[in-house]
């Protein structure tokens, strides 16, 4: 396991004792503050004008995030690789909103070391976070000079690769390897460990098997069953599990932050497609979660001042059937 949930949880520990922490509250606590922060980030972008939606517009959207993906089941649960990613979440939120407010790039460099620390994949969110920043120096002083590029990647990059040197610290210190993050070794499902063990953890084997289920990957129907629709474990299709999400096929204008969350974006997915394990058992995608703040803000794209009545239809029917899938993965 990725050390940040640990080391979180350690005051906690010092001060009430292990026997009553509880992952489902700890876990609770954070997709709330995760909820809020993308209702900030939102604001922020408002405010900049790089979108215009109303205020309840925001809301949706935040209520959308929280609610109608899988960031719903995933923050509830409280198992181990799901409280990584919830915490994952909260931590580069808190580096998008850093760099919208123009903070420290030692600050905005910070928050995705300690997203690294859960998931060391957060590093594809730098692109994001350094397209906000350009595009703030670009409005705010008319141009962005290569110089400031540079140094400001720089001093963001500090943190980061102290991080990485403590995750490679962190490996060697377990399995005597500095590349070993214990995925060939784990007791885990055994087709996924004889996929680490046989392919690699990444690996273009995977591509077409990734994809599939990311974009794909539909449930059975079994109407006479307990569960007359029933997700497929290994995953499904981002589209079918969140259908507000078919609203980002469109134009886009071409600034830097809308081009920095779409680098994100698709790094995240080029990763992920190379990937040794789709993140069963789930329902939808749960690593969806890694680029899912882009996303959000790439939905308010478009909208102006006016919320369209489908889209409130398409949020509504991804809240539904996000709730359906919760509903299964913890009781089915």
């Amino acid at each position: 396991m990725p050390p940040l949930p640990a080391i979180l949880m350690i005051p906690f520990v010092y001060f009430l004792g292990a026997d009553k922490i509880d992952t489902i509250y700890f876990s609770i606590l954070f997709s709330a503050v995760n909820s809020a922060l993308v209702f900030l980030i939102l604001k922020e972008i408002n405010n900049y004008q790089w979108i215009q939606i109303p205020t309840w517009g925001i809301v949706l959207l935040s209520a959308l995030f929280l609610f109608g993906t899988p960031h719903l089941w995933v923050g509830i649960s409280g198992r181990g690789w799901f409280v990584s990613q919830i915490l994952t979440v909260t931590f580069l939120a808190l580096s998008i909103y850093s760099a919208l407010k123009l903070r420290s790039p030692l600050l905005v460099g910070l928050f995705i070391a300690i997203a690294m620390m859960a998931r060391p994949n957060s590093l594809m969110t730098w692109p994001f976070v350094a397209a906000v920043t350009m595009q703030l120096i670009q409005e705010n002083h008319g141009n962005v000079s290569w110089r400031q590029f540079i140094i400001w990647s720089m001093k963001t990059s500090i943190p980061i690769i102290l991080a990485i040197i403590g995750l490679l610290i962190y490996n060697y210190l377990r399995f005597d390897n500095i590349f070993d993050f214990g995925y060939t070794t784990i007791n885990g499902a055994a087709d996924i460990v004889a996929n680490a063990q046989t392919w690699g953890i990444f690996s273009t084997h995977f591509i077409s098997r990734n994809l599939y289920v990311m974009f794909f990957e539909v449930p059975w129907i079994n109407l006479s069953g307990y569960w007359p629709i029933e997700p497929s474990g290994a995953g499904m299709s981002i589209f079918l599990t969140t259908p507000a999400l078919i609203y980002l096929f469109r134009y886009y204008p071409k600034k830097w932050w809308v081009v920095g969350a779409w680098v994100s974006i698709v790094f995240n997915v080029v990763l992920l497609s190379l990937y040794h394990n789709t993140g069963a058992h789930q329902f939808g995608y749960r690593y969806i979660l890694d680029f899912l703040i882009p996303l959000i803000t790439m939905l308010a794209v478009g909208f102006s001042n006016k919320i369209p009545w489908h889209f409130v239809l398409m949020v509504v029917l991804s809240i539904a059937i996000n709730l359906y899938g919760a509903n299964w993965f913890i009781n089915g």
